[in-house]
């Protein structure tokens, strides 16, 4: 178990692919990152950070870059020059929200006025494509999460038609990334929406909402159906959860100072983890399942080995 301590509340955490790095967005501080080999665990903080958008902090593949969401498109650091590039996703003058896909070839951004979109774009070797457009004019979207391959969208909806649409009650959809042709839709039983998170192999949507996980399986033909509700075992609230690479187990952290280990065949769960760090904002897994860290309110992080 080794402890990092950052200057405020830890908001997001990924570790670089290789593992020898743990990047942080940190509350009013923007990010750092930390190079795990070093003998004295000093953070680095980037510099240049125009803003931040919780969501997709993400190492490239080769851990030699490190990105992460803005207002409106993505900021990436390199490493060896210390340059820092931004992309912009913007088409109107409000950006309301962006998701990203893991592997980084997808990304669906939210507009407002005056031309109220969603709008998928692909990457590609001349840059950013967009490939469709979806007029939310009429149409409340929220939660906006994409598989890891980019493959499909899931986000709430209900109708913005109505004069008192806010009381409308919402729906889970599930549409394709690449077109945004709808494929499924499912059973929402809340009254606001949640984070969302696809599992490794895309089978699988969770959420939470308070003291609840709300889990979502996904047949092959993208229907969804009503989700399966995960009670916390005290009043809790969750905070943040993340698959292991496996997806075998799902790791969250809740307004206490553990992390919950949930078998994602059973629903049950098998390990329960205390680090006396104060409240837990999140929690991330190496891409090669051997190592897990956690993030406080307070600013400290927690890295410990998976046996």
């Amino acid at each position: 178990m080794r402890l990092l301590q950052a200057p405020h509340e830890v908001l997001e955490l990924a570790f670089s692919p290789d593992g020898r790095a743990l990047a942080a967005a940190i509350a009013y501080h923007g990010v750092f990152y930390w190079n795990l080999d070093a003998a004295l665990l000093w953070p680095v903080q980037i510099p240049n950070v125009s803003s931040y958008r919780r969501g997709g902090l993400n190492f490239s593949a080769d851990s030699r870059s490190l990105s992460w969401l803005i207002a409106d498109g993505r900021q990436t650091f390199n490493r060896d020059t210390r340059q820092t590039i931004r992309e912009s996703f913007a088409v109107t003058k409000v950006t309301y929200g962006l998701t990203i896909s893991a592997d980084g070839s997808r990304v669906v951004s939210q507009h407002g006025l005056p031309d109220n979109c969603l709008v998928g774009w692909s990457a590609s070797e001349a840059g950013w494509m967009r490939n469709w457009r979806l007029s939310t004019l009429e149409l409340s979207a929220e939660s906006l999460t994409l598989t890891p391959d980019g493959q499909r969208l899931a986000l709430f909806t209900r109708s913005a038609a109505d004069v008192l649409w806010w009381q409308l009650p919402r729906r889970l959809e599930l549409r394709d990334a690449a077109t945004a042709e709808l494929l499924g839709v499912g059973a929402y039983p809340y009254n606001y929406a949640c984070p969302l998170l696809f599992s490794p192999n895309s089978q699988q949507l969770v959420g939470f909402n308070h003291m609840t996980l709300l889990v979502w399986l996904i047949t092959a033909d993208g229907a969804l159906g009503a989700p399966r509700l995960v009670r916390n075992d005290s009043r809790k609230h969750f905070t943040g959860c993340v698959y292991h690479p496996s997806g075998r187990y799902l790791y969250t952290t809740s307004n206490d100072t553990t992390v919950h280990v949930f078998d994602t065949h059973t629903w049950n769960r098998v390990h329960r983890l205390t680090w006396q760090l104060g409240q837990l904002r999140t929690v991330t897994i190496s891409s090669d399942g051997n190592l897990a860290a956690a993030g406080s309110r307070t600013g400290q992080i927690v890295i410990w080995d998976i046996d």
